[in-house]
């Protein structure tokens, strides 16, 4: 596949940070002033290898002399700088908050949605301070936020590390969910699910290989070990400053993460911070006096060590501030310290020098104001603080400018200016262009991984969307769920490949993931030749409910992914004897190959026909479509196959009515208890559309008809 197909995917999503331009590059910028409005159905352009141009949108704030958000700027206003270079303003929105309560219901989506990030650092607070936190953060998910914005919830903690619970996602409920659990009870996050299953997986195949060769990998497999129980934080990081260390290592390493989100990240730091005698030395230091024995001079160059900052936290300190601000985070930090010094202040002496150098206001008033956000000291209420954060990012513009493709990794410094004096202009420092895939290192895949799985709308390697099916069965006494994807066409030939990973990620009707499986799908040169269509499938046991299974294929070298999502609902008991299973659709084809993981059986083996004749149907049926053929599961005893009858219904989907079908019974296969039958359907001419086929079994042994349905959508 052409490079330019990769340009087609990054630049479509419009909502993650750029908009596609094609024909509609040529159109005039958005009037200054108004609302960016839905391009016309005409200038509409669907991604094609061609398309290689975009624009990049920017979040820009800006306020007057008296500090109030300036809401009366036009995109005519404004100047952006892209590496020192001017260029015009090809996209214009405004988004303040007394324009968007007025439109209500109707009010324009942002291009890009403001996102925050609550971060808990669990590691330097106390379980008073994790209080004041959390009921911080619950108000703030209360009252101030708006349904676009997009929310990560993240901890911090000495025995687990960096754990991500929900990343990106507009299902406010469910991190408030999370939030309202904390010390209570463990509520587990959608993306730490994800987290746990590939830290496991990851460290099985690092087992035969413990060589690191990059800090990133020693953090990644560090992390792994933490979240998957391998390591207790006890041993190897016993002191406040190896703990210290690779906090700051973890905050680094989201940081660099981060850089591929388009648009300002809002992080919210709940934390004591750190002590700032560590980061910046003791005050007045520590002087060598005489001494007269060794003793002595130990003691006093003990002290002198002491009272010395240490350069190696320093130096990670000031390396997170730039990735912070590389990665356009702004950081709001909460101290939720105790407040010791509303008690100092009353008494005589003020705050005692000691106190002062284990305080850690001084970090957190330094990662504020070095990314542009706020401190709020711990005499503040959080709960203030929080409504504070919200109204100050509720005001914005969104600025595009022309982007050219680049794939190399690097860094473009941002400039943007308004032409009027006494403004204050507040936006990102840059972008960096995306890299390639192969240059992620594990850290950067789990993320990756998680938001092709679980965000709406992954940024950079944006994901095919691909047809899934899903249908009850019971295999050897137990309910299982068969998952199958149907993969078509040239948007998928970077999909697939010798190191291609497919996940079926099951969720159940609270949204909780509650099962995940993964295999291998190895697709050859000569199986891509050979074949117009792979159709990975799973099968596995499941409880009683409804589910949505979400199925999802990576490439490990390419980046490029496709993924789809289907729902199933299991029944609450096991079917007595004799009872049939959901059909399966199927078309004559025999350029499709079935991919599962090894040892578990396949589409084919499960419905007994011939994969060389026949696939499975999952998505729209072609338009030309005149017989349907299906594979039906029948479990009743042996011999009852004689004088079976089978027939079959057709009816438009939501209309009662219907008409009978020709079937012809193709071949029939018994295999114990099971009785497994080829059928063609004689359906004729149909327009396009949603339909009902409905199967119904009889016999002589039979006390009463068995029926069974499926749907399916004509083009």
């Amino acid at each position: 596949m052409k490079k330019g197909f990769y340009t087609a995917c990054f630049w479509v999503v419009t909502i993650s940070g750029l908009v596609l331009l094609g024909q509609a590059f040529l159109t005039p910028a958005v009037q200054a002033g108004q609302q960016e409005q839905q391009l016309p159905k005409e200038l509409q352009v669907k991604p094609k290898h061609e398309v290689s141009v975009a624009v990049k949108l920017v979040q820009v704030y800006v306020t007057d002399k008296s500090g109030r958000p300036a809401g009366d700027l036009t995109a005519d206003d404004f100047e952006i700088y892209d590496n020192n270079k001017p260029v015009p303003v090809l996209h214009f929105e405004k988004h303040f908050a007394e324009e968007l309560a007025a439109a209500g219901s109707q009010r324009p989506r942002p291009a890009l949605n403001r996102k925050f990030f609550l971060f808990f650092d669990l590691a330097f607070t106390d379980a008073r301070g994790l209080m004041r936190a959390r009921n911080a953060a619950l108000k703030f998910m209360e009252k101030s936020l708006l349904p676009t914005d997009e929310i990560s919830l993240v901890t911090y903690t000495a025995l687990r590390g960096l754990t991500l619970h929900e990343y990106m996602t507009r299902d406010h409920a469910r991190v408030r969910n999370i939030i309202e659990n904390f010390g209570l009870k463990s509520v587990t996050g959608r993306a730490e699910n994800l987290s746990n299953f590939f830290y496991s997986d990851m460290l099985m195949s690092l087992q035969s290989d413990e060589v690191q060769t990059t800090p990133e990998d020693s953090f990644f497999t560090d992390q792994a070990r933490l979240q998957t129980g391998q390591m207790l934080d006890t041993v190897r990081r016993q002191g406040y400053a190896d703990q210290a260390r690779f906090y700051l290592e973890a905050m680094n390493q989201l940081a660099k993460v981060l850089r591929t989100v388009p648009g300002y990240k809002n992080i919210i730091l709940f934390s004591a911070g750190l002590a700032k005698q560590l980061l910046f030395g003791r005050t007045g230091g520590a002087v060598l006096g005489e001494w007269s024995t060794p003793e002595q001079l130990a003691a006093q160059m003990a002290e002198y060590d002491a009272a010395q900052a240490d350069s190696g936290l320093r130096s990670d300190f000031s390396r997170l501030l730039k990735e912070l601000k590389n990665s356009n985070c702004a950081v709001f930090t909460v101290d939720i310290s105790r407040v010791h010094k509303e008690l100092d202040v009353e008494g005589s002496g003020g705050v005692m020098p000691g106190v002062r150098e284990l305080d850690g206001a001084d970090s957190l008033k330094q990662l504020a104001s070095g990314t542009g956000g706020r401190f709020y000291a711990n005499t503040v209420n959080p709960e203030n603080a929080m409504e504070e954060i919200v109204n100050t990012t509720r005001n914005f513009y969104i600025l595009g400018f022309k982007l050219d493709e680049s794939w190399d990794g690097k860094y473009h410094k941002v400039k943007v200016k308004v032409k009027k004096k006494g403004y204050n202009v507040y936006s990102q420092a840059g972008y960096f262009n995306p890299k390639p895939f192969k240059e992620y290192n594990n850290f950067e895949r789990l993320l990756h991984l998680i938001e092709v799985a679980l965000t709406e709308e992954p940024w950079p390697y944006v994901p095919v969307e691909i047809p899934v099916a899903s249908l009850p069965l019971v295999e050897k006494s137990w309910q299982m769920a068969l998952t199958f994807a149907r993969a078509s066409g040239d948007d998928l030939a970077e999909v697939f490949g010798p190191k291609t990973e497919a996940y079926l990620l099951i969720f159940n009707e609270k949204g909780e993931l509650a099962l995940i499986k993964k295999f291998r799908a190895v697709v050859t040169e000569k199986d891509k030749k050979e074949n117009d269509s792979f159709l990975p499938s799973f099968l596995l046991p499941v409880k009683p409910g409804k589910y949505e299974c979400a199925l999802v294929m990576r490439n490990l070298d390419t980046g490029r992914a496709a993924r789809g999502r289907a729902v199933v609902e299991v029944p609450a008991q096991l079917p007595v004897m004799p009872y049939i299973d959901p059909p399966l659709l199927l078309k004559l084809d025999d350029r499709a190959r079935e991919i599962n993981a090894g040892g578990e059986p396949t589409l084919a083996s499960i419905y007994g026909y011939n994969p060389g004749t026949y696939s499975a149907v999952a998505g729209a049926v072609p338009a030309e479509t005149r017989k349907l053929y299906a594979a039906l599961r029948v479990a009743c005893p042996a011999g009852w196959e004689e004088g079976l009858k089978v027939s079959a219904g057709l009816a438009v989907e939501g209309d009662e009515s219907g008409r009978s079908l020709p079937v012809v019974v193709l071949e029939k296969k018994r295999e114990g208890q099971m009785l497994k039958l080829l059928l063609e359907l004689e359906t004729g001419e149909m327009p396009g559309g949603g339909y009902v086929v409905t199967f119904s079994v009889s016999g002589p042994n039979f006390a009463e008809p068995l029926s069974a349905t499926s749907r399916f959508f004509l083009r």
